[in-house]
């Protein structure tokens, strides 16, 4: 006879979870999460995707940080991202993605991925900037870019493997000083974004901006907003050309593997 406390109960484990590691930074975990929702074909509560984040900022190093140090004097944020993965693996999640641009330079990503796939198996991991970069040929159609990101993102020059000359990609970069900028706007303890995330100084706005601006007159047809803290403070209203969201593009891509038939059409 079927046990009365269970009948009619949903098979929960067959329910898929999106797993978002976050925590690099907190908020921009929080608007990774926000994406999915928003891209989500939904009317009431129940419609929603299941979704996890797991948001653990003291233990992950910080990825800018770790690529600017010589001779791994810092400890690799692949331990801490690989933690925040196991915890989701426990919760029976099957996708998920980094909520962090600069943590998939190789010298993070590939130690986070090894140990993913030895001891966590069954979890997939989406790659952001590749998703990003098959979204650009694909669907947008631009091929002359200019990015935005860290000082990490930058010199480990992660972006160019995925945006390559041989795919017809131009990737146009800040100089120095707009390199400086884009630091100051995203980690500066004064108006920075990590500081002030909740409500974004106009100061680090403008520095954006002024980049965008920048990379614009030169003939970026698109601009990779290479930093998820980024989107907390720039819109397409922003900018004379296409602001790029890897995260965005990340989410969309989270909710076609688990429910392709709730992904709103692309605006």
């Amino acid at each position: 006879m079927e046990n009365v406390k269970t009948a009619g109960k949903p098979d929960y484990k067959s329910i898929p979870i999106i797993g978002v590691i976050g925590g690099v930074g907190p908020y921009a975990g929080l608007d990774f999460v926000r994406k999915i929702f928003n891209n989500t074909r939904a009317v009431r509560d129940q419609d929603h995707l299941n979704c996890m984040l797991v948001s653990c900022p003291s233990i992950v190093n910080d990825r800018t940080n770790f690529l600017l140090a010589p001779n791994d004097e810092e400890e690799n944020p692949a331990y801490g991202m690989y933690e925040s993965a196991r915890r989701l693996h426990m919760a029976d999640v099957k996708v998920a993605c980094v909520a962090c641009n600069t943590a998939h330079a190789d010298r993070i990503f590939s130690h986070f991925l090894a140990m993913v796939a030895e001891t966590l198996p069954g979890l997939q991991i989406v790659n952001m900037l590749e998703t990003c970069a098959l979204f650009a040929k694909k669907s947008l159609g631009i091929e002359k870019l200019g990015l935005l990101a860290t000082k990490g993102t930058h010199k480990s020059r992660v972006y160019h493997e995925y945006f390559k000359e041989k795919d017809g990609f131009i990737l146009m970069e800040p100089d120095e000083a707009g390199q400086e900028n884009l630091h100051e706007a995203i980690f500066n303890k004064e108006f920075g974004i990590k500081a002030h995330s909740d409500v974004i100084k106009p100061q680090a706005k403008e520095l954006i901006k002024g980049e965008i601006k920048k990379l614009a007159g030169q003939g970026a047809k698109g601009i990779i907003l290479g930093c998820t803290e980024l989107p907390l403070a720039v819109q397409n209203s922003d900018s004379s050309v296409p602001l790029i969201d890897p995260g965005f593009i990340a989410a969309r891509k989270l909710i076609e593997l688990v429910a392709p038939e709730k992904l709103l059409p692309y605006k």
